[in-house]
């Protein structure tokens, strides 16, 4: 008789939303963005994806006079809240689309992308617009859909 097979436990890379400590609930994320993020989301978030806080504010097109007034009184407004979240969606859906590698999903995001008129993606999150062209991209190619 053969001994059963032992498995080791894959440890994949936490889920970006757990690691923020935000709800997986829909309605307490929106509650969250419309009363405003805490300021530190902004540098955890930058961390995750590898870029100074700094860097990362002015590619959601916070100042930086805007961020130090933001650190005095804790909370981004509801408009830069909504732009945060963005970027954590689209960080989320290009951790996915690079298989859990959340390194190649942060450089990828510094990368000129042609389908988006050669801008990078972490330069696409000030509008819904944009984002909403950043998150269709990544949807076209997790099927293969080449832009």
């Amino acid at each position: 008789m053969t001994e059963p097979r032992k498995y080791l436990t894959a440890h994949a890379p936490k889920n970006i939303w757990a690691e923020l400590k935000l709800p997986n609930e829909d309605a307490r994320v929106r509650a969250m963005v419309k009363s405003g993020f805490n300021v530190e989301l902004l540098s955890n978030v930058a961390n995750i994806i590898g870029l100074g806080p700094a860097l990362v504010a002015q590619s959601l097109g916070i100042t930086n006079t805007t961020l130090a007034r933001r650190r005095k009184h804790g909370h981004f407004t509801r408009e830069e809240s909504d732009r945060i979240f963005c970027l954590i969606q689209v960080t989320d859906r290009a951790t996915d689309l690079f298989e859990g590698n959340r390194k190649s999903a942060a450089q990828w995001m510094q990368t000129s992308v042609p389908a988006l008129g050669q801008k990078q993606l972490i330069e696409m999150l000030q509008t819904t617009a944009d984002t909403i062209a950043v998150l269709n991209l990544i949807t076209r190619l997790e099927f293969g859909v080449h832009s």
